[in-house]
């Protein structure tokens, strides 16, 4: 191969690379959000409007074993793949005090599997929505099963809002 070649698969590549990057920036940031709205519209999500969650900015609010739930479609998740989540909401304060990442670790380690994520303030179920939709009983008893984990934890319910306003106080004080 020439030097000529060389420079010239370097700029195929960079463009191919370019391209590709701004279609997938444009599906990213256009794309997905109306898919994400329309799938709220759609079962399992309608089956959890008709027992009292309401709709807000994209994904569902409500309530399972008292704890606040949030339910949304994720078109990509962290492994590239569309999923259904549900967010089990609480109090990241035990006692006063923040949860550190050595308590969340232990949490994490004490599920056996790759669907339940400990976060600070949360609990995120995933239930894969590729082939065909999860069934919503499923989604429902999972969530419920998780509730009743953190409520074994001593880990205390939290309204959206103070949730909320929680983490961005947490995130604020951590990055600075």
């Amino acid at each position: 191969m020439t030097s000529e070649s060389i420079i010239g698969l370097i700029y195929l590549t960079l463009g191919m690379s370019i391209f590709i990057g701004t279609l997938y920036f444009v599906y990213d940031k256009y794309f997905g959000p109306r898919e994400r709205l329309k799938k709220i519209e759609q079962y399992p999500f309608t089956e959890f409007i008709k027992i009292g969650f309401k709709s807000e900015n994209g994904y569902l609010i409500g309530k399972i074993k008292k704890y606040t739930v949030v339910i949304g479609y994720n078109w990509r998740n962290d492994n590239g793949l569309p999923v259904v989540y549900g967010m089990i909401l609480f109090d990241p304060r035990v006692n006063g005090k923040h949860i550190n990442d050595y308590d969340l670790y232990k949490f994490q380690q004490s599920i056996k599997d790759n669907y339940n994520f400990w976060d600070y303030g949360r609990l995120t179920t995933e239930f894969p929505f590729q082939m065909k939709k999860p069934k919503f009983e499923k989604i429902f008893s999972k969530l419920e099963k998780n509730a009743s984990l953190i409520e074994k934890r001593g880990l205390q319910k939290i309204e959206f809002t103070k949730w909320k306003n929680e983490i961005e106080n947490y995130i604020d004080k951590k990055n600075n």
